[in-house]
């Protein structure tokens, strides 16, 4: 009877194991001082605040119910949270690296995937569009001219 006690807790625990919520938080930063228009064709949903900083700073949260650490590793190594930086004059694009990512799966477990996307951008851009952001013109110059 002891044995099969010890071998019921031991099935419940790698049960358990096996369908826990894995959460990781990546980071990826760009410098933009050289632009003042900078567009975004992320795959997932995402929402802008605006911060004191001089580059934009994307946090991804990712939360995966069902998965192993091992898969969550396998999905960010394979890229595809990872947001490219594409260039164009003065104009920035901030691209998913995969536009429309397969589900991820596991054999035994249907995986459920939640992906919260904050986009932090400096406080001299515009966020009304929220596609494409532009810098303001710098209305605070600290040159005055005295015409006479």
């Amino acid at each position: 009877m002891k044995k099969l006690l010890l071998l019921f807790a031991i099935t419940a625990l790698s049960t358990t194991a096996a369908i826990a919520q894995i959460e990781k938080i990546i980071n990826q930063d760009f410098n933009i001082d050289q632009f003042n228009t900078v567009q975004f064709e992320l795959s997932k949903d995402y929402y802008l605040e605006k911060w004191a900083g001089t580059t934009i700073l994307v946090e991804t949260k990712v939360k995966l119910t069902g998965a192993s650490p091992a898969i969550l590793k396998f999905a960010i190594e394979s890229g595809r949270y990872e947001i490219l930086n594409i260039e164009d004059g003065d104009k920035v694009t901030l691209k998913s690296k995969l536009s429309k990512p397969p589900l991820l799966k596991n054999k035994s477990v249907d995986i459920e995937e939640v992906v919260e996307v904050r986009i932090m951008v400096p406080e001299d851009f515009n966020t009304e569009d929220f596609s494409v952001i532009t810098r303001e013109k710098d209305t605070n110059s600290s040159t005055i001219r005295n015409e006479d």
